[in-house]
């Protein structure tokens, strides 16, 4: 359905009219005329456009299968997730012989629902025998995303296979309440006198860079050391999440934890954490990981919550968002909402320094 919108010029001097279209299970589209007359022509040429669309839909896409959907979009994909693929396999196996047009919501809806009644073998944390877990409603909702993002393409691109995104109309799950996990004073200084201990001596310096730094376990496992400069006190993270590298400064315990363990470091990778038997790729520490946490008695406790209790730190010490965003790699200030509450005792300070005097 087309929508026009009249708008003032920025500048002044008349109007400009938007057309918005929304057609479900397409994406949005709009454009900008300089009359009412042209918006409207618009408006139609592009109705009749998308009418001409879905009935060349429905013959070329008539005959492809979802495997063959999903195929051609792989062909194309550049993105960094690296669990697309695997999650688009699965989709493939559940419907992949199915012809487009019969890849409906109903058939999506189904599909989740088969998998939302399996169960999965988890490993316990620490070693113990592995359990059968019902799937995340968050872990569901990941694989309705990649399909979803397949069919969006797929119109965005006009590849004139499918009508409209049947994943659309297929309602998502609740995602999994956000975890507000961090250290106390207590278990911090437990927890690295732990890591101090440990016979892996990079445990100590990894445990510190994630707790000081806020860094992502990936980033971190990532580092080389001709990225470090221990002098100058920075790290230099050229692979993030965002595709956006970023500079990580390194306070004085770090810097001292570093020049120790640059002194043990293997001299046949440049990886600050490599693996003992190929220095290509880094060590998989969860077995010194889990020891530690045992020993220094901090339970319900991730790796990613030492990232949790930077922001948490930062904010309990008068840190605005902007400021915890650009230390955690955030491009919005979204992520960063959770940590609100925790800065309420310097929100309370700044009124009573600001306010109080006017008020007074």
């Amino acid at each position: 359905m087309a929508t026009i919108i009249k708008r003032p010029r920025r500048n002044g001097g008349g109007h400009t009219y938007r057309v918005q279209i929304r057609r479900k299970g397409y994406p949005t589209q709009s454009q900008s005329f300089d009359t009412r007359k042209d918006a409207a022509q618009w408006a139609r040429e592009h109705d009749r456009d998308a009418r001409l669309a879905e009935a060349f839909a429905d013959a070329r896409g008539r005959n492809k299968t979802l495997s063959e959907l999903i195929d051609r979009y792989m062909l194309e994909y550049s993105g960094r997730d690296s669990t697309r693929p695997s999650r688009l396999a699965w989709w493939k196996g559940k419907l992949g012989d199915t012809k487009l047009p019969k890849v409906t919501p109903d058939a999506v809806a189904d599909a989740l629902d088969d998998f939302r009644a399996g169960k999965v073998f988890r490993p316990m944390r620490g070693g113990g025998k592995p359990t059968r877990r019902k799937r995340s409603e968050a872990t569901i909702n990941r694989y309705h995303a990649a399909l979803s993002a397949v069919y969006q393409y797929a119109l965005k691109k006009r590849w004139g296979w499918v009508k409209r995104n049947p994943c659309r109309q297929v309602e998502r799950g609740p995602d999994s309440k956000q975890r507000h996990r961090w250290l106390t004073e207590d278990e911090r200084k437990r927890l690295l006198e732990a890591c101090r201990k440990s016979e892996w001596p990079g445990l100590y310096p990894l445990v510190l860079l994630a707790l000081s730094t806020g860094a992502r376990k990936g980033e971190l496992l990532g580092l080389r050391w001709r990225e470090v400069d221990i002098p100058n006190g920075h790290a230099f993270l050229s692979d993030t999440k965002n595709s956006e590298p970023r500079v990580l400064p390194l306070v004085k315990p770090i810097r001292e934890a570093l020049k120790e363990y640059a002194k043990v470091r293997h001299i046949g990778s440049d990886l600050l954490f490599p693996s003992a038997t190929d220095f290509e790729k880094p060590l998989h520490f969860e077995k010194y990981w889990y020891p530690a946490l045992k020993e220094a008695q901090v339970t319900d406790f991730r790796f990613h919550d030492l990232r949790h209790s930077c922001a948490s730190y930062l904010a309990m010490n008068g840190a605005s968002a902007v400021e915890i965003a650009d230390v955690l790699g955030h491009k919005t200030l979204q992520m960063v909402k959770r940590y609100s509450h925790l800065a309420t005792n310097h929100k309370a300070e700044l009124l009573e320094r600001v306010t109080g005097k006017l008020l007074g």
